[in-house]
């Protein structure tokens, strides 16, 4: 069972009873609609409900108007849930979620330098590596992965005690695959180029025409370019797609269960 975020979009003038037109909009994909199952399921329940610090940004000129929807949670100035595309500020909504990615990563960064500071330095795991593939038989890749996980600020990142002193970090469950000194000292940009794709596009996206869809089902509706992923493709298209809406149609972002 899992949560995620749908945009619904309606054509006008579905503006007229909103719960009504998204109840009909999403009835199709409902996992209960037959009593043997439903092939097209998706959810089991939803609520409208873009999500503290993710809704989507008002233009200024529009606050208050009665045509932008919200769900039960808290208002948030200048924030809704949905309404008529018209009335949205998207530009304002991505510089927010990259803003946002900003802050996160700067208090991330803060307390990785005190982390440094507390503990001798350590090697990313791509140095391990490269001497397992130098000597693949003298050093085998456990020995590799077991060395780079046995260094003190490794074996900080991964304690409860890091998430007590210093909370931007979190704390790591190491796997194979672990290198928690590369993540942290990597180049910011592709987190906040994600952040900006990702700010008005959700996981799934119903269009007007009652289609679904999804990093999983594109369809023809986002087919990958060249060497192009499936989410890449999915986020590209469905924010594209969002973009070019006629400003009378009425797009809500949705919390689902499934």
């Amino acid at each position: 069972m899992t949560k995620f975020h749908v945009n619904v979009c309606l054509a006008p003038p579905a503006a007229g009873d909103v719960d009504a037109a998204l109840a009909a909009a999403m009835a199709p994909f409902d996992h209960n609609l037959t009593s043997d199952g439903n092939p097209a399921g998706e959810w089991d329940w939803w609520c409208i409900d873009g999500g503290p610090g993710s809704r989507f940004a008002v233009r200024p000129e529009h606050d208050g108007d009665p045509r932008l929807v919200y769900g039960d949670d808290e208002a948030e100035p200048l924030r809704c849930d949905g309404g008529p595309r018209g009335l949205l500020d998207f530009p304002a909504t991505r510089r927010h979620a990259v803003e946002r990615a900003r802050g996160e990563w700067r208090a991330q960064q803060h307390d990785f330098r005190r982390l440094v500071a507390d503990h001798p330095g350590a090697r990313p795991l791509t140095a391990f590596l490269a001497r397992h593939e130098a000597d693949p038989v003298g050093y085998p890749r456990e020995r590799a992965v077991a060395d780079h996980h046995a260094q003190p600020l490794v074996r900080a990142l991964s304690h409860s005690s890091a998430w007590e002193r210093y909370p931007s970090l979190g704390v790591r469950m190491l796997h194979p695959d672990s290198d928690p000194i590369t993540e942290l000292t990597r180049d910011p940009q592709p987190d906040f180029d994600r952040a900006a794709a990702w700010a008005i596009t959700a996981y799934a996206l119903l269009t007007a025409a009652g289609q679904w869809i999804d990093p999983e089902q594109l369809g023809p509706f986002a087919a990958p370019r060249d060497g192009e992923a499936a989410t890449d493709a999915y986020v590209r298209q469905a924010d594209a797609y969002l973009d070019t809406i006629g400003d009378d149609y009425l797009i809500v972002r949705l919390l689902c269960h499934s």
